[in-house]
């Protein structure tokens, strides 16, 4: 089965990725109410089946690079590309490690948001 891409407001919200990047759980940051894909993105790959962006391998190396620090948790700046125009975001990582080896990470979350100066502007 493949999972249509999402759109960019559903882009926005919290992703909980297992380490080979399967979807485990999904909220939108939209209106509250809960997304009627969420359980059409959960099982697939936040990589390779659901998020639309052209420049996603930069996004996964930068999910990568962190799953192997010994950070707890990270952010940074993103523009993701698709349509044909850059999309800035604000990219929230935090480990959740297993409750056995508090030293092994069982899965990443990953909060997406549109970054403050593109959200007061009304971009």
């Amino acid at each position: 089965m493949s999972v249509a891409v999402i759109t960019a407001q559903e882009l926005l919200g919290l992703f909980e990725l297992d380490p080979a990047g399967t979807v485990l759980y999904y909220r939108t940051d939209g209106d509250g109410e809960p997304s009627g894909r969420s359980t059409e993105i959960v099982g697939h790959n936040f990589y390779d089946e659901v998020v639309p962006f052209e420049n996603v391998e930069e996004f996964r190396r930068c999910v990568t690079d962190f799953t192997r620090a010994a950070m707890a948790a990270e952010s940074f700046d993103f523009d993701c590309r698709y349509g044909g125009s850059a999309h800035r975001v604000k990219v929230l990582l935090a480990r959740i490690p297993e409750s056995v080896n508090r030293n092994h990470t069982k899965s990443i979350l990953v909060h997406i948001r549109l970054q403050e100066s593109t959200r007061r502007s009304g971009r």
